[in-house]
């Protein structure tokens, strides 16, 4: 089986990491599958250039017909260019007003696509397919799968516009997808781009750190099985102190 089961609700169906079985593509982020049984939701889409691979790895946990949307955590591509393939496929897309905005126009230059792609983080023939989300996911606003729920939060700083999604429920521990905001060991991803701003993502880690979580999925590499809080925490507290927290993408 190439969906690899995270805990009882959630599964990795996407991701770079070549190790893994759900290996997509090695320019995908992680992408997630909540599935109750019965009704299920996606946490990203990655580039799109493995949609075919993405699409095999969902079906073999839920019937495509059984999947009521498709989030988007941002508008980088390595999160959102696979949402127009995702649409094509059946699925309904939510997001953010900002990253929806920048998907409808399909613009490379707000998404940064268009830099990343001359410096090599994507291949050449990688392009954003403009979509417009059929669902703009309001702060705040839940999604219910069953006894399932799934809010968006607010979390901008990594870029402008990133949402993440608290997962709660019933017997359920509370489980937090931060798409490129935070990473296990309290790791933040900083860039020189235009809209990662350090004080709004000092706020946005402060934030979330109050919330308590349990298990910690994130955008890129391993996620927290438990006491995902602690590491939360301490990225918070970093920050607190005026300090920006250790930066995942320093070698």
């Amino acid at each position: 089986m190439s969906a690899v089961r995270l805990s009882d609700v959630v599964w990795l169906v996407g991701t770079a990491d070549e190790t893994s079985p759900a290996f997509t593509s090695p320019y995908d982020g992680n992408q997630y599958l909540i599935w109750n049984g019965e009704r299920g939701l996606l946490i990203d889409a990655g580039t799109g250039l493995a949609a075919d691979v993405w699409f095999a790895n969902v079906a073999e946990v839920a019937p495509r017909d059984a999947i009521d949307a498709v989030v988007i955590t941002h508008y980088h591509g390595d999160h959102a260019g696979g949402a127009a393939a995702a649409a094509a496929h059946g699925w309904r897309v939510a997001a953010g007003e900002t990253t929806a905005r920048a998907l409808e126009a399909g613009d490379e230059q707000v998404t940064q696509v268009a830099r990343a792609r001359e410096i090599g983080v994507y291949p050449r023939e990688f392009a954003l397919r403009a979509h417009a989300p059929e669902r703009i996911l309001s702060d705040g606003e839940m999604v219910q799968l069953g006894a399932l729920r799934v809010t968006g939060i607010a979390a901008p700083g990594h870029c402008d516009g990133h949402v993440v999604c608290l997962l709660e429920g019933p017997g359920e521990t509370a489980a937090l997808f931060t798409g490129d905001v935070l990473f296990a060991g309290g790791l933040v991803s900083m860039q020189a781009i235009p809209d990662c701003r350090l004080d709004r993502y000092a706020e946005t880690v402060i934030t979330l750190a109050g919330l308590g979580v349990d298990q910690l999925f994130p955008g890129h590499g391993r996620w927290v099985e438990r006491d995902a809080h602690l590491e939360v925490s301490a990225a918070a507290e970093s920050f607190a102190r005026l300090i920006p927290p250790r930066n995942v993408l320093t070698p």
